[in-house]
């Protein structure tokens, strides 16, 4: 059996007695606050991880809008390349085109007046007219002029052709040089 001894002053006991108290709450406490500061930290981690995936899905969603604007853009692009390769296509058609207008314009700016064309035919780039004319000079004349354009070249009257001295049926045989036709200048 043990005996205590109880030396101290009543106002030492009493104020070990409130320590004791005091260590007891605050003990208590802080067995309350761990438990309330990991549910603070789950809260928290909890939150930053909804924000990250809230930022994942705008961004998510700004990329499928992106993503949609670049397929119209594709699109589009594929049209003009499309349109683009059609217009490469007609420049070079308009390019190997033969531009007989041209040697239309130069064919009337040689006739004479008094020669009338009645018939005009084409195989290639040599050139058949048949035609009347008032005179047989008027016929060599319009000859002359036509071996006198750089653009035609051949020009050839059957003598046939040349028999009458008045109203004087023709045919008179030509070729047209290629580099003309092909020139778009008028």
């Amino acid at each position: 059996m043990k005996i205590y001894l109880d030396l101290l002053p009543e106002g030492k006991k009493e104020e070990i007695k409130k320590k004791k108290i005091f260590l007891k709450i605050v003990y208590q406490e802080l067995l309350f606050s761990v438990p309330l500061i990991a549910f603070i930290l789950i809260l928290v981690t909890i939150n930053l991880a909804l924000e990250i995936r809230a930022q994942g899905i705008d961004e998510s969603l700004n990329l499928r809008s992106s993503h949609k604007e670049y397929k119209e853009l594709e699109t589009y692009e594929s049209k003009f390349s499309e349109i683009n390769a059609k217009t490469s296509d007609i420049f070079k058609m308009q390019k190997e085109h033969l531009n007989w207008l041209k040697m239309f314009y130069k064919l009337s700016d040689k006739t004479p007046d008094d020669v009338h064309l009645s018939d005009l035919a084409t195989t290639n780039y040599r050139i058949s007219l048949v035609g009347k004319a008032r005179a047989r000079e008027d016929l060599l004349k319009f000859q002359d002029n036509l071996k006198s354009e750089d653009c035609f070249s051949n020009v050839n009257v059957p003598l046939s052709s040349l028999v009458s001295k008045e109203d004087v049926e023709f045919q008179i045989n030509f070729e047209v040089k290629e580099n003309c036709l092909k020139n778009s200048s008028i």
